[in-house]
């Protein structure tokens, strides 16, 4: 296995022992993902995972959905329709996202709230400048309601509140606009301390849409297609493994589509055919 790391971030795979206790379980878990009305699939069936101290799992899938709902459950901001979530130490939401925040709250409201649940007492005050840095955003705007916020301030936020607490599982979703790489003094400041909330702990990172994170930050993957995992493994192969899935279900989707294009116009012609035979008829009569 190829192991990949960030510059000034050393990659190091841990190999369970038989007595270690996994810190995430899932236990014959389902969860379908709903999209629209009448829209509804499997994200995954009857799936167990374990997840050990340490390890630093990203989740591939052909469908991103898929992917998310998994992490969701897993971090426990979504429930299960059946199965059993096994948590053994603290875990965090999905780093980069908040759905718990209130559009109708200023930031400074949105962040203290999760300061004071998952802040110590004494370190509120210094949790909140910290976000607000990190956010970088102005005093002014801090204070104001989130509606009033342009979208990508928001994704900063969200960004910044995930990483302003330590937990044991650092899970990690979509996360929007940081260039984890970028040497601008804000994405430096948030990949220093993104690198220190995972040194030695646990993460399990959605790695659709943010491959280059999955695989500077993992040394293992899983692949997960049609509700199960196919592969687990090198997260490299686990990307080859999903851009050829994905070929292979876009042929099958246009193959799909070329049947039941000639299909009509087959009944077009046939219906063509029928009307001319019946004028036919008509002129001989």
């Amino acid at each position: 296995m190829v192991l990949r790391s960030a510059p000034g971030l050393s990659a190091n795979p841990v190999s369970p022992s038989p007595s270690l206790q996994p810190v995430l379980e899932l236990k014959a878990a389902s969860k379908d993902v709903v999209e629209g009305v009448n829209h509804r699939y499997p994200a995954f069936r009857n799936f167990s995972l374990s997840v050990f101290p340490g390890e630093r799992l990203a989740v591939f899938a052909v469908n991103g959905s898929e992917a998310k709902a998994l992490i969701a459950c897993l971090s426990g901001v979504e429930p299960l329709d059946g199965g059993t979530l096994v948590q053994n130490a603290s875990v965090s939401w999905p780093v980069g996202t908040n759905e718990a925040f209130s559009n109708k709250l200023s930031g400074y409201i949105n962040a203290r709230f999760a300061a004071e649940i998952y802040g110590s007492p004494a370190q509120i005050d210094d949790n909140l400048v910290l976000i607000r840095d990190l956010s970088g955003v102005t005093d002014d705007l801090f204070h104001r309601p989130l509606s009033a916020w342009p979208s990508h301030s928001k994704d900063a936020l969200k960004l910044a509140v995930s990483l302003a607490f330590e937990f044991d599982v650092i899970m990690v979703g979509r996360i929007s606009n940081w260039d984890h790489r970028g040497v601008h003094p804000r994405s430096v400041r948030l990949r220093r301390l993104f690198e220190e909330r995972i040194s030695g702990r646990t993460l399990v990172m959605c790695g659709n849409g943010q491959s280059q994170l999955a695989l500077d930050y993992c040394d293992e993957g899983i692949v997960l297609v049609g509700g199960s995992v196919i592969y687990r493994g090198d997260p490299e192969v686990c990307l080859e493994l999903v851009k050829e899935e994905a070929r292979m279900q876009k042929q099958k989707r246009r193959a799909r589509v070329n049947a039941r294009i000639a299909s009509l116009l087959e009944a077009a012609q046939q219906s063509d055919d029928d009307q001319d035979a019946s004028l036919v008829a008509d002129d001989v009569i």
